[in-house]
């Protein structure tokens, strides 16, 4: 099998998992710690995909997750192309993103840490948060939206605090009605309109 022939099929089974994760749910992610805000509600777009897979593609965002998730997506739909770096550095980046794509799965039920106002190389994110296998980066408009996914832990020591709170949501409600980690009541206490009323507690 060759390089191209493994990065198909880690695009397509990738994209099953973005959508178990990312497309059905919304996300709602605390810290006592942030500076910017004093939460941040992750909602990304099936067209968002794409940026986490690093490959160059001949379609729009859209069309090219639709490919995916239907498993229609071609070799020659998509290859390691740039304007600012080699092939060689391109696949590199594309090679350690399908290594940690699969494990995006089971990324917001562990324990998270985050820092705000990412930066790594070209890359500038409004938020960033991370596992000890992978960092995944997002850009804020309104919503937090996936912009970069990096292999390992890439934050700033100096700037990371710890996630205290995820809260889950599925994508079709208005409050967030699942605990990912961390303790609920004290947040309900200051944003109850987020969370379920108490009748209907968590």
């Amino acid at each position: 099998m060759t390089f191209k022939n493994r990065v198909h099929n880690a695009l397509i089974n990738g994209a099953l998992v973005y959508k178990s994760v990312f497309v059905d749910y919304d996300y709602l992610i605390y810290s006592k710690d942030f500076k910017n805000k004093p939460y941040y509600i992750i909602s990304a777009n099936e067209d968002n995909y794409p940026h986490l897979t690093g490959v160059t593609y001949f379609m729009t965002a859209q069309s090219f997750y639709t490919a995916c998730i239907n498993g229609t997506l071609q070799e020659t739909d998509f290859d390691f192309s740039s304007k600012s770096r080699t092939e060689k550095e391109v696949i590199g980046s594309v090679r350690r993103k399908i290594q940690v794509l699969p494990l995006v799965a089971g990324f917001f039920s562990g324990s998270l840490h985050a820092e705000e106002d990412f930066s790594k190389g070209s890359v500038f994110c409004s938020l960033a948060t991370a596992d000890n296998q992978m960092t995944i980066g997002f850009v804020d408009s309104a919503v937090l939206r996936p912009k970069t996914l990096l292999k390992k832990n890439e934050l700033d020591a100096a700037n990371v605090v710890d996630v205290t709170l995820i809260l889950r949501r599925n994508r079709i409600t208005d409050v967030f009605d699942t605990v990912m980690q961390g303790d609920s009541e004290s947040f309900r206490a200051i944003y109850p309109e987020l969370l379920p009323t108490p009748d209907h507690t968590i």
